[in-house]
């Protein structure tokens, strides 16, 4: 697959056109075999996981696409989109198999980000966001699920809204305005740090977007609650 082609399967990505992504994927006669082209396959179906309101449609997709982000890895194990997207899809994948088996696999899944972001965190804002979601997800936990993360995961790891306040920041530094959900937990962050007026800037940005796929809408509505919570 040439170079060209690959920045078309980009280019239908980040305009929502997961479908019209997948279907070039699957009409390619060659280099269907390629890490590069794999780990792409994985995020598309991966998103479309996101736009079903099926559950076990979306729970099939899920797992569909961890079987093509653990074949890039396979191809791949120092592939920045392979690490990468492996990582967000073990996570989704895992809450899928129970809270022991995600519980489990969180020192994983911060190895693959931490991978990304060694190979290509300088450039990429998607990978710093993920990061970012991991550390506010760990640090919101309570200390319930806190000490039965500390008793199953072998070396757990911690987290502080802090940290993921840093990472989308970095996010957005790289590429202003790249991602809804990006504005939406920034402001999260801002009230987690008890930091309302910062907040409420990020918040009234993500309860503005333009609803073009599922992610847009859970920031609008998310966003737009929380606004009326300050």
């Amino acid at each position: 697959m040439s170079a060209e082609e690959l920045k078309l399967l980009d280019e239908l990505f980040e305009s929502c056109q997961y479908q019209d992504s997948l279907d070039m994927i699957e009409k390619l006669t060659d280099g269907r075999d390629s890490c590069e082209v794999k780990w792409r396959l994985a995020r598309t179906v991966f998103f479309l996981s996101k736009q079903s309101t099926i559950d076990d449609e979306k729970e099939k997709l899920v797992r569909e696409a961890f079987g093509h982000a653990s074949a890039a890895l396979d191809t791949d194990g120092d592939n920045f989109g392979a690490n990468k997207w492996y990582g967000a899809i073990l996570s989704e994948k895992a809450a899928l198999d129970g809270v022991t088996e995600r519980i489990k696999q969180l020192e994983n899944v911060q190895k693959h980000f931490q991978r990304a972001v060694a190979l290509n965190g300088t450039s990429d804002p998607g990978i710093w966001h993920m990061l970012g979601q991991f550390n506010y997800k760990l640090s919101e936990v309570n200390w319930i699920t806190r000490k039965l993360i500390n008793s199953v995961a072998p070396n757990p790891p911690t987290a502080s809204y802090a940290e993921a306040l840093e990472c989308f920041t970095k996010a957005e530094t790289i590429k202003p305005g790249f991602y809804a959900l990006n504005l939406l937990y920034l402001g999260k962050c801002q009230l987690a740090l008890k930091q309302p007026g910062e907040a409420k800037a990020w918040l009234e940005r993500a309860a503005a977007v333009e609803v073009r796929c599922e992610d847009d809408r859970i920031c609008r509505e998310e966003a737009t609650e929380l606004l009326r919570k300050l």
